[in-house]
């Protein structure tokens, strides 16, 4: 009798095993599929794309029906691994139904929608297959944004540490591509509008010079008034933001107690200071009431870029050649915009007209469809995650579309998102030496009480200085410059710390030694600290600062910092204290 129920057991065991084998291995094609359909979508390959998706459809439904079988129930009855079982049941489940109702629409429409399908020719772009994506990604998003609820109910305290791993894992994947989606929803149904379907379209193009930082990245510095109709986009006007002059004394909209207290009455009286503020709403309000007392044409909204992010639209464009002047490649138009300018040619005038220059040149070569449509769109995605790309819409309609994205780039006071954490620079000299500035911040989460994290950020300033700096010229250290405050090759930052929503500012120490309280102000119901860092050249200072978040807040928090003249950025998110991982 028990050589008989041993052998039933081994054979029932053997049975468990073969059955969780199969599920395995049905979940590991589902993986493999989905990357050589993603791949496929990429390049372009409508049939490879159904090829992988049928592919993927069948490893689905069988991982499914496997971990919905007798077998599998018994599995999730086992004290154990029954949390396991369920949770590999649940994301089998999630799989098919993506597979069938979240995948499907985005490959029905790849012969329709590529990256090449909307590239512009002649300056005109296709605004009939942009829009025909609106359907397919908006059944996509509903499917995607299901399964995001559906995993995000699931607790996984109880997995196992691979299958926790895997499951985080693909909660990550999901919520990313249901972002994804959402921002292309968005787009097909906001870009037709935005290129003039129904009515002509102003647009600002400011062009913002990070060798003088500013919170949104960097000084605004060349502007170009982009007209948009039917679809087609021309440069119609540029002039320089120091051009459109200063009004002492007489803000151009009225500013508020915390606007003075935190950024000067210059944030409203200088055009160039518009951008000391991290709101990009705000910068842009104050940008349009200067742009239209001046020049007087009505606008519809504000673009904002820098030179790094064009170095990564020449990546995939190549070599542009600049009316007048030597072509600028992905490799030199940084340092060919933000510094060598300012040596060769002292006059302000010669500076703007190849600001103006470059930015037209780079302009007129992406509208009119020259380089790789998918390595452009990379380029602008990655700006976009750095900071160097924003946009603002004054229709309240158009700007809804955009509200809570990172393109929009809101300091705002909701706690309905992660705790996010504010590093902004700017140059106090002023000067052009932030092309020589070195920057890089790292924010952890250090305990949780509460639902309530305690925050450490560390902020690295570096001044990269070349020898001889006391011989660059007065452009770029600001030698002379009425109100300067440095000597030849120092740099001089007002740096501010906002904390999360309803958090606290509570420390602040440089290379070590604290500075006492810090000084904190409030805007957007938010603290925010101002630290000042002198660094002469060749010098690094490292700042340390304790934050807090509100109670009720133990998710992830985010760090946002300003885009520099370097590629890359420190934006990140910090893994929370109050998870278990």
């Amino acid at each position: 009798m028990a050589i008989g129920l041993g052998a039933v057991l081994v054979l029932l065991g053997g049975w468990a095993l073969w059955v969780a084998l199969g599920a395995s291995r049905d979940l590991g094609e589902v993986d493999e599929q989905a990357r050589a359909m993603r791949d496929a979508l990429v390049q372009g390959d409508a049939a490879g794309a159904r090829s992988a998706l049928a592919a993927y459809q069948e490893a689905a439904d069988s991982a499914d029906d496997t971990t919905h079988g007798a077998t599998w129930s018994v599995f999730g009855a086992l004290p154990l691994v029954g949390d396991d079982a369920k949770g590999v049941a649940t994301v089998a489940e999630v799989l098919a139904d993506v597979g069938r109702d979240g995948l499907t629409p985005v490959v029905d429409a790849a012969d329709l929608v590529t990256a090449e399908s909307f590239q512009p020719v002649e300056h005109r772009f296709p605004l009939d297959r942009i829009a025909a994506l609106e359907e397919p990604a908006a059944r996509s998003e509903k499917a995607f944004d299901t399964a995001s609820r559906r995993l995000a109910a699931v607790d996984p305290t109880g997995f196992a540490g691979p299958i926790r791993t895997a499951f985080d894992g693909l909660r990550g994947l999901v919520d990313d591509a249901r972002g994804t989606l959402q921002s292309t929803y968005r787009a097909s149904r906001l870009i037709p509008r935005m290129l003039g379907e129904g009515g002509d379209r102003n647009y600002l193009l400011v062009f913002q010079n990070n060798a003088e930082s500013r919170s949104s990245g960097g000084l605004p510095g060349s502007l170009s008034l982009i007209q948009a109709r039917d679809g087609k986009v021309d440069i119609v006007r540029q002039v320089d933001m120091a051009e459109l002059g200063a009004t002492p004394g007489h803000p151009v909209l009225p500013l508020s107690t915390e606007e003075r207290d935190l950024f000067g009455e210059i944030l409203g009286t200088i055009g160039v200071d518009a951008t000391l503020t991290p709101d990009i709403p705000r910068s842009s309000d104050l940008i349009r009431a200067r742009w239209q007392q001046v020049e007087g044409q009505r606008l519809d909204g504000v673009l904002y870029v820098d030179p790094v992010v064009v170095s990564y639209l020449l990546t995939a464009i190549g070599e542009v050649p600049v009316p007048g002047y030597a072509p600028i490649t992905a490799g030199n138009v940084v340092r060919r915009v933000e510094n060598e300018i300012y040596a060769l040619t002292p006059g302000t005038q010669a500076q703007s007209d190849y600001q103006e220059a470059v930015a037209k040149a780079v302009f007129d070569v992406f509208s009119d469809g020259y380089g790789n449509s998918a390595d452009l769109i990379r380029g602008l995605v990655t700006g976009v995650e750095e900071g160097r790309v924003r946009m603002h819409f004054f229709a309240d309609e158009a700007q809804r579309e955009i509200a809570g994205t990172r393109i929009a780039g809101e300091f705002v006071d909701r706690t309905d998102g992660p705790p996010v954490v504010g590093v902004y620079v700017n140059d106090a000299g002023p000067t052009k030496m932030q092309y020589y500035l070195r920057q890089k911040a790292e924010l952890y989460s250090r305990s949780c009480s509460g639902g309530r994290q305690e925050l450490g950020a560390t902020l690295t300033f570096t001044n990269a200085t070349p020898g001889l700096a006391d011989q660059l010229p007065d452009a770029i250290t600001g030698e002379f410059f009425p109100g300067n405050r440095t000597d030849p090759g120092q740099q001089l930052l007002v740096v501010y710390v906002s904390a999360p929503v309803g958090g606290s500012v509570d420390e602040v120490r440089i290379d070590g030694q604290s500075t006492g309280d810090p000084t904190v102000s409030t805007y957007a119901g938010r603290q925010v600290a101002t630290i000042g860092v002198l660094l002469d050249p060749g010098q690094t200072q490292t700042v340390d600062v304790v934050l807090h978040t509100a109670k009720g807040q133990p998710d992830d928090a985010r760090l946002e910092m300003s885009p520099g003249a370097a590629p890359g950025s420190s934006n990140a998110t910090a893994p929370s204290a109050c998870r278990v991982r």
